[in-house]
């Protein structure tokens, strides 16, 4: 069983697809299929099997994906350690919304940039729960969440966020007049709102709505629903439309954030960032410290 081939193995493991795991990693799909049936004949049992026209991991395949995560994460780590953060290098992955990467992910990315300048840290945008359950299966060493971890990871809070109501220099409310002034809660509901169809705002603290809007108090004219954070922020760019959003993405797309007047309710949330175990690896410990 060489290094090499559980890398190979854990490419076709992490996607259940050889065509794509080869187009991840550069490398052809006759040498992915050639190392996961040497590690099938090696090993005595089958570590996929056929599922229509796919494959999917057999149960020993699922077992075997954590132990291999785990065996590369200490080759890495090992090398790291003794050719030095100077030089070595080592494969570092992050998981969480789009949303918290996009501020978050990349601070951490900073961190670690500081720590081991040859690192490759690579970002997967994934729903919480699934995020949790990577760095679980030993596929992401990091995620970011908004929910309440559980008790078998470790984690701490890195931020405390409030949730603004956002424009841009080119909406109606905006244009030519003070960014800081008062705006009423009636004049902002003036206008159209546009929210996502999905949770990719991450957990909001006390709030029935996507985006921790109270429309039970104050309704709002929803005109559009967006499954993307890219379109949503170019509705808002282009001044078709207000948004509710968490204040370090409007600070980091640069939106306007409006100071509105006569809502007394208020939307929050807790970032924190979790990992399974951080003393697991020298340069997880190290980065931990410094989260």
């Amino acid at each position: 069983m060489e290094i090499f081939e559980l890398k190979y193995f854990l490419a076709v493991a992490q996607v259940e697809n050889v065509n794509r795991a080869a187009e991840n990693i550069h490398v052809s799909a006759g040498s992915l299929s050639k190392a996961v049936s040497r590690l099938e004949a090696e090993l005595g049992i089958p570590l996929f099997f056929k599922a229509g026209r796919g494959i999917r991991l057999t149960p020993e395949g699922k077992h075997l994906k954590k132990r291999a995560a785990e065996i590369v994460a200490l080759e890495e780590d090992v090398k790291l350690e003794l050719q030095g953060a100077d030089v070595g290098s080592v494969n570092i992955y992050i998981s969480s919304e789009e949303i918290l990467q996009t501020f978050y992910g990349i601070q951490i990315a900073k961190k670690i940039d500081s720590l081991i300048p040859n690192a490759r840290v690579h970002f997967s945008m994934r729903p919480e729960s699934i995020a949790i359950q990577q760095v679980l299966d030993g596929e992401a060493h990091l995620a970011i969440v908004t929910h309440q971890p559980p008790k078998n990871v470790t984690s701490k809070v890195i931020a405390k966020v409030d949730f603004k109501s956002c424009s841009s220099t080119n909406h109606p409310l905006l244009k030519s007049k003070a960014y800081n002034r008062k705006i009423s809660i009636d004049e902002i509901l003036k206008y159209p709102f546009v929210v996502p169809d999905t949770a990719i705002l991450g957990k909001i603290a006390k709030s029935d709505s996507i985006d921790g809007w109270r429309d039970d108090k104050f309704p709002r004219k929803i005109k559009y629903k967006v499954c993307g954070l890219k379109l949503m922020e170019n509705l808002i760019r282009d001044g078709l439309a207000l948004a509710y959003l968490p204040e370090y993405f409007a600070e980091a797309s640069e939106l306007k954030t409006l100071n509105v007047s006569g809502c007394p309710y208020s939307c929050s949330q807790t970032v924190k960032v979790l990992t399974k175990d951080p003393t697991a690896l020298s340069w997880l410990n190290k980065l931990w410290d410094q989260l």
